[in-house]
């Protein structure tokens, strides 16, 4: 009875700290991981954590708890992905920015925030910066969504790896301008996962004109670069060399993100991972939690 009453003790005790949960915004529900906030001292910084394109909590689960150690920690499943609840309209950035907003009102979890954001989430990111730059403490982006690049930018790679300019025409088309229908408006599965595709097509139309106007804090920006080259040959582009176009775009996002630290006046780094894929957090998490506890230490 002893041990049993001991184990139970232990539970209770994990549990008071570390909590997943589901969270009602404004009349929909929103799953929640948080940890550490116990031990939190007043203005210390929180790590928000924005998931990758159609991607849960789950995606943290090799960084979140050991960072926890040193700050409180935040993760959610944004509007129709995963445990969240469905929500048909369409993931803006402008949207998703506020419904964290509203959820971290709900949660009484006051800023300072560093926001870690991995693929589409760096883009939701750096859109939650620029509604809410009071609110940010630094920003740290793991292999994201380009929200600096613009069409002409992608049409200059494939000129550098010598396609065609005719086949980049076509390229360009069938990627921002061919319409993808869903098969059904109350397909719920694929909505959420659906829609934030849909969305990053629609900014890559308009060269991410949203995102660059937000204002940028003058906060530490640290960027984690995949260098591992993952497509699997079936899926490979019988038009050009498709490794070739991967490095050839990593390094012009390299200086684009580069000119982005150094905008922001208080600095920053860039760090790239040549044996690491897109997911650099699981691939080495070792690398992207010393980081970020160091920018940490420098607030």
């Amino acid at each position: 009875m002893k041990i049993l009453i001991t184990f139970f003790a232990i539970v209770l005790i994990c549990n008071s700290y570390a909590q997943e949960k589901l969270v009602n915004v404004n009349g929909k529900n929103f799953a929640v991981y948080t940890k550490g906030f116990e031990n939190r001292k007043a203005n210390a910084p929180v790590l928000i954590f924005e998931n990758g394109m159609g991607v849960g909590i789950g995606s943290w689960n090799t960084v979140i708890d050991e960072l926890a150690k040193t700050a409180p920690v935040m993760a959610y499943d944004r509007q129709g992905v995963e445990k969240s609840d469905k929500i048909y309209q369409m993931p803006t950035p402008k949207i998703t920015a506020g419904n964290l907003k509203a959820l971290l009102t709900t949660l009484n979890i006051a800023p300072p925030y560093v926001v870690v954001g991995h693929s589409m989430g760096g883009l939701y990111a750096r859109s939650f910066a620029g509604y809410y730059p009071d609110d940010i403490a630094g920003l740290v982006f793991v292999d994201p969504a380009d929200f600096t690049e613009s069409k002409d930018d992608w049409n200059q790679i494939f000129r550098e790896i010598g396609v065609p300019e005719k086949r980049i025409d076509e390229m360009m088309y069938n990627r921002l301008y061919q319409p993808k229908q869903l098969a059904s408006r109350s397909d719920s599965l694929n909505f959420g996962p659906w829609s934030e595709r849909q969305e990053l097509g629609e900014l890559r139309r308009t060269d991410f004109a949203e995102v660059k106007n937000l204002p940028l804090p003058n906060v530490p920006i640290y960027f984690f670069v995949g260098g591992k080259f993952e497509v699997p040959p079936a899926n490979r582009s019988k038009d050009y060399d498709h490794e070739r176009f991967f490095h050839v775009k990593n390094s012009k996002n390299i200086e684009r993100w580069l000119q982005f630290i150094h905008s922001s006046g208080k600095g920053g780094a860039l760090l790239y991972l040549s044996n690491s894929g897109h997911y650099i957090h699981r691939d080495d998490a070792k690398a992207v939690i010393a980081n970020i506890r160091l920018l940490l230490e420098g607030l």
